[in-house]
C-alpha cells in the first residue's frame, strides 16, 4: 500500500482516479530496445497516469499508452506521454507518465 502524503498531493494539478485496467504500452527500455508490451494502469488523471510495467525505462523516454476503457466494448484511450518517474521493483516497475494533451485519441481494438 502506498501512503501519500500532504506534499504528494499538493504536487497534483488533477484529480487521479484509481482504476486498476489494462494497458498496452510502446516504447524504448533503458537499454535502447524498442518494445510493446502490456501491463496495469493502477490510476489515471487528465495530465497522467502510474503504471506497473516488467521492464525498466529511463526517466525522460517517450511512450505510447493505449488504455482499455472496461464500460467500453472494444474501445481503447492512446495518449503519447513521457515518463517522469520511475521505481524499479523486483518484480515489476513503477511508472508515472505526463501526457503531451489532456484529451486522448480513441482508438478500437490494440
Amino acid at each position: 500500500m502506498m501512503v501519500k502524503s500532504n506534499r504528494d498531493e499538493e504536487r497534483r494539478k488533477a484529480r487521479r482516479f484509481e482504476v486498476g485496467w489494462d494497458v498496452a504500452v510502446k516504447g524504448t527500455d533503458r537499454a535502447g530496445h524498442s518494445f510493446d508490451e502490456t501491463g496495469r494502469l493502477e490510476n489515471l488523471s487528465s495530465v497522467g497516469a502510474f503504471l506497473y510495467l516488467s521492464r525498466v525505462v529511463p526517466v525522460g523516454a517517450r511512450l505510447e499508452l493505449r488504455i482499455k476503457v472496461p464500460f467500453k466494448k472494444n474501445n481503447w484511450m492512446k495518449y503519447a506521454a513521457e515518463v517522469v518517474r520511475v521505481k524499479n521493483r523486483r518484480v515489476k516497475t513503477e511508472i508515472a507518465v505526463k501526457f503531451d494533451t489532456a484529451k486522448p485519441v480513441f482508438v478500437e481494438g490494440t
